[in-house]
């Protein structure tokens, strides 16, 4: 191999390594990047939301709502399935219900933890 060719080389390599270092050097130990929100996914938020309910399912300890914007979870205004506490009673709550409630957001597991009528 000739002089020019393993320059090339090994110009090529450290370009290469060097371009990757940005992305990389902003991680902690466990490749997570600082402030980034899977890094602030594994902490429990909690926050407050209205909302009308559309489907009760007290066999699977859910109910799904038609909820306003969440701003607390940077969530948008929809509709969607939730898991409820065994502390959160649905009793009393039909469908079309306004109600009031308090989810719990912890990484991936998300559970209403209080809901009432309006």
């Amino acid at each position: 191999m000739t002089n020019a060719i393993r320059n090339m080389l090994t110009t090529a390599a450290l370009s290469v390594a060097f371009i990757a270092l940005p992305a990389s050097a902003d991680t902690n130990h466990d490749g997570q990047k600082h402030g980034s929100k899977m890094q602030q996914s594994a902490e429990t938020q909690t926050a407050q939301g209205e909302g009308t309910v559309k489907a009760i399912d007290t066999a699977a300890q859910q109910i799904t709502l038609s909820h306003g914007p969440i701003e607390a979870l940077g969530w948008p205004g929809m509709t969607m399935p939730f898991n409820v506490a065994e502390s959160a009673s649905m009793e009393g709550l039909s469908l079309g219900d306004e109600v009031r409630f308090e989810v719990r957001k912890s990484g991936s597991d998300i559970a209403i933890t209080e809901i009432s009528q309006q």
